[in-house]
């Protein structure tokens, strides 16, 4: 039995009946889903593959200096190029020495994302020892400490605190799937709303959302009731648009069953290409109202299209999402760069 409101309180607009069913193989019916997603926000296929060297140098000249040991060093060069190049491509017209923060923040939780299962107990107790002031047990996380402390210098109070929040709840949500995983949690038709409220905190798009908005550039005084509005679904279209763009690698290419797509299915015993079907039905038109919210505020509305543009880019042009093999035959996106 479905409660009353959960359709659009819970779970913000998502159908939780299935939609229709497609004929076609499960890849062909990806394919299609994804096209017509990209093409449902308007996304330009050819936009360059834009890269900085520059800001590659200063990222990776940070982790040098802090002399972190030589395994967190190999870990971090894996996810150097991909930290920096959706940096540069999200915050586009941030001037040089604001992406630099922004890539590094992208760094630890691309880091923070790959832990290893002997990170867990510093992941389980980075909160409350950095609420407690409390010195962490790696270097790792000694600095990233010193990081989030030292976005002070480019954030207001709001931005800053939720930037500081949303981290842990990135954290905290790395360390619930780690027990997940380890317990076979199963989800049940009785806890309906876990797989959104876990979304939500495993993704960290209210982070990315959130450095969107340095003191400099926009003054919360003056500009926080103008974006704020907009900061959920924004935050849906992120979380989601990952979810669309990496279910092909994920469970295709893959076999992956931790994730929200497959979550959502099994707790409402729908098909996962049925729950992807809705996704791409549904965010456009959440990304749509956010346009149309900012029609007026075009000194907002830009960064935020900027943004939206490089965020797709990053699964629709990187190897790691495979998507450019999935449109061989037709050629519909560019081939790699050489550094995706």
């Amino acid at each position: 039995m479905v409660t009353l409101g959960e359709s659009s309180f819970a779970y913000h607009g998502l159908e939780t009946l299935p939609p229709p069913s497609v004929k076609g193989s499960h890849a062909m019916q990806v394919k299609t889903l994804v096209k017509d997603y990209l093409e449902g926000i308007h996304f330009d296929t050819k936009t360059p593959f834009l890269k900085d060297h520059d800001l590659e140098e200063a990222v990776w000249s940070y982790v040098k200096n802090l002399d972190m040991g030589e395994q967190v060093e190999r870990l971090a060069l894996k996810k150097l190029k991909i930290t920096v190049t959706l940096s540069h491509q999200t915050y586009t017209s941030f001037p040089f020495e604001l992406k630099v923060p922004c890539a590094i923040q992208g760094l630890y939780m691309f880091l923070i994302e790959d832990s290893t299962p002997e990170m867990i107990e510093d992941l389980q107790h980075f909160g409350q020892n950095f609420v407690l002031n409390k010195r962490h047990r790696s270097a790792i996380f000694n600095n990233f400490d010193a990081h989030l402390r030292g976005l002070s210098r480019y954030y207001g109070p709001h931005c800053h605190s939720t930037i500081i929040k949303s981290t842990f709840d990135f954290i905290n949500g790395r360390v619930i799937e780690h027990e997940m995983e380890q317990s076979g949690f199963q989800f049940s038709s009785d806890t309906r709303l876990m797989p959104m409220f876990l979304r939500s905190k495993v993704g960290g798009t209210e982070i990315l959302f959130h450095m969107l908005w340095p003191k400099s550039l926009f003054p919360e005084e003056q500009y926080l009731m103008h974006y704020f509005p907009v900061a959920q679904e924004m935050a849906l279209f992120m979380d989601f648009t990952n979810d669309i763009l990496s279910y092909y690698k994920e469970c295709i290419i893959g076999d992956d069953k931790d994730n929200f797509v497959s979550n959502f299915g099994e707790a409402h015993q729908v098909k996962p290409l049925d729950v992807l079907r809705s996704l791409a039905l549904y965010i456009p038109q959440v990304l749509a109202s956010v346009y149309r919210f900012l029609e007026d505020k075009e000194d907002l509305r830009k960064p935020i299209e900027q943004f939206v543009t490089g965020w797709v880019l990053l699964m629709t042009a990187h190897r790691r999402y495979h998507l450019v093999e999935l449109f061989a035959d037709e050629q519909y996106l560019p081939p790699y760069d050489e550094d995706a």
